[in-house]
């Protein structure tokens, strides 16, 4: 990991909080993984522990969501990071160290894909099924954000990036909106975790798999989180794999290494 930049005020709070709050002296600090928003993650050594260090400033970031749901998922029962220590006026929490390894790293060897994607869709299970009682907290996927998060396809990525001009597809681009909402809304509606997929599931033995950036959990569609993770846009696999996970629908024991 390069050296951390001696000119950031966060990271020097973070070191102070560290240090002089909780009593470690000395801890070392390395950035841990990135994250598209303003939060920054970094991993703490203490003696012989590890430990992630979120950051996350306020005024730009907001925790509350963050322990909201990591509380729902640790009564749930799944493997999410469990908060150690928090200092929500400054924007810090220190979590529980999930490992180095995503399911996009290990997935580089093809031969682990129905262990790891088993592992995945059993927790899934579980979040949807004991999430039961937590999702009435959670902000709903309603039309309106449904319909804010489809804009980015035709505004951001056929408009903005791919100078597309959409005069003469805007009529089936909205129908096809149309269709999509009412599926979506029609569905039964549980617990969804939003980010479901390779970059956000973490290689744990014997406690797999590890569910990271969860903070953003609504209320929505059954079959959003099983699509994030079996049509993933960081990895590819062939129709009938997809399909064929697609079919698991019971809880199996952890087999991933």
């Amino acid at each position: 990991m390069p050296d951390l930049r001696r000119d950031d005020p966060r990271l020097d709070l973070l070191r102070h909080w560290l240090e002089c709050s909780l009593g470690w002296p000395g801890c070392g600090l390395a950035p841990a993984s990135t994250d598209a928003s303003f939060r920054r993650y970094f991993r703490v050594t203490h003696g012989d522990e590890t430990v992630i260090a979120m950051d996350a400033p306020p005024g730009k970031e907001d925790v509350e969501p963050y322990l909201r749901v990591a509380g729902m998922l640790e009564a749930v029962g799944v493997n999410a990071p469990r908060v150690i220590a928090r200092n929500a006026a400054d924007g810090f929490l220190l979590l529980t160290d999930l490992g180095a390894t995503t399911y996009l790293d290990a997935l580089g060897d093809a031969g682990w894909a129905g262990p790891l994607y088993r592992d995945a869709i059993a927790a899934l299970v579980r979040i949807q099924a004991g999430g039961r009682d937590h999702v009435a907290a959670l902000p709903p996927y309603d039309e309106r954000l449904l319909r804010t998060e489809m804009r980015l396809f035709p505004d951001w990525l056929l408009v903005r990036h791919l100078g597309i001009e959409l005069d003469a597809v805007s009529a089936t681009l909205g129908s096809a909106a149309d269709l999509l909402v009412a599926n979506a809304l029609a569905q039964p509606q549980v617990f969804v975790h939003r980010d479901y997929h390779s970059r956000n599931l973490m290689v744990v033995e014997g406690a797999n798999p590890g569910i990271l950036d969860f903070q953003d959990a609504v209320h929505g569609p059954l079959t959003y989180d099983l699509v994030s993770l079996l049509r993933d846009c960081y990895v590819a696999w062939p129709q009938e794999r997809v399909l064929g996970w697609g079919s698991w629908t019971s809880r199996t024991p952890c087999t991933a290494r």
